[in-house]
Order: structure tokens, then C-alpha cells, then sequence
């Protein structure tokens, strides 16, 4: 599903934040649920890697999502907890918190979506590799 952005006049990050918390808001991504990879989001909605790091800038500044830095972002446990005025060390022991228990976004679901966006970047790179060795064959035979 790419955005509507001929039909929208908001910034694509605002339309991609907007639909995330659609989700969020209707339970389809329940707290603790891990977010699809950037990856995955870009290809989904196409839009750029810098797009879709602000709308998840913008969900944390709304105490919807959190980071954890090599593991992705996740849904905040309890968004009323999560004010966006708490100070900065509050915040962090607050992520801290949610992320000691029961390590989410390692459901098979989650797990199965990022090997879906690995492969297909592995295919991508493959291809890419592919072409630079019929490149070099070609200069190679010059």
C-alpha cells in the first residue's frame, strides 16, 4: 500500500506516521508489538529511509513507539505513561522498563517479516553483484 501522496497535502512522513497509528489505535499493533523494519516500511508504503526515520521520530514524540537500538521499534506498553514532557532519564527508564520483560518482537510473526525483508535485500544485493561481475567480464574482454 504506497501512500496517497498526490492526494494528501501533509508531508509523506506525516501520512506514514498517521497510518502506523491507525494501526496502533485499532490493536493491530498491540504494546510491545515490534514495528515492520525500515526496510519493510519503505517498500510498503514507498517512501524514502529519511521518511520513514521522521515518522518514527514523530510517534516517539507522541509516546506511541520506542527504539531499542539493534532491535527495531516497538509499541510503548502503556502510551499514558509516556508523556512527551517527562524528562529525558524518566523516558529512558521507562524503555528500559518495557524492554526487560518478555523480550518483544520476537514473535515468530515479526521474526518471519524480517526474514522476508532480509531476502529480499539479499536479492537485491545479488543482483546488484551480478551485474558488477558482467561489467567487469565485459572491461575484462575490451
Amino acid at each position: 500500500m504506497t501512500l496517497p501522496l498526490e492526494d494528501d497535502s501533509r508531508p509523506p512522513y506525516v501520512q506514514a506516521a498517521e497510518v502506523l497509528r491507525r494501526e496502533i489505535s485499532s490493536g493491530r499493533l498491540k504494546p510491545g508489538d515490534k514495528l515492520p523494519s525500515s526496510r519493510a516500511l519503505q517498500d510498503r508504503y514507498g517512501i524514502a529511509s529519511s521518511t520513514v526515520q521522521n515518522a518514527l521520530r514523530l510517534l516517539k514524540s507522541e509516546g506511541l513507539v520506542y527504539s531499542v537500538q539493534g532491535r527495531g521499534s516497538f509499541v510503548r506498553n502503556s502510551v499514558a505513561t509516556a508523556s512527551a514532557d517527562a524528562a529525558p532519564g524518566e523516558q529512558d527508564q521507562e524503555e528500559q522498563a518495557e524492554t526487560a520483560g518478555d523480550a518483544p518482537g520476537l514473535s515468530a510473526e515479526s521474526l518471519a517479516e524480517d526474514m522476508k525483508a532480509m531476502k529480499a535485500d539479499i536479492k537485491r544485493l545479488e543482483e546488484t553483484v551480478t551485474r558488477l561481475l558482467e561489467i567487469v567480464e565485459a572491461q575484462q574482454r575490451k
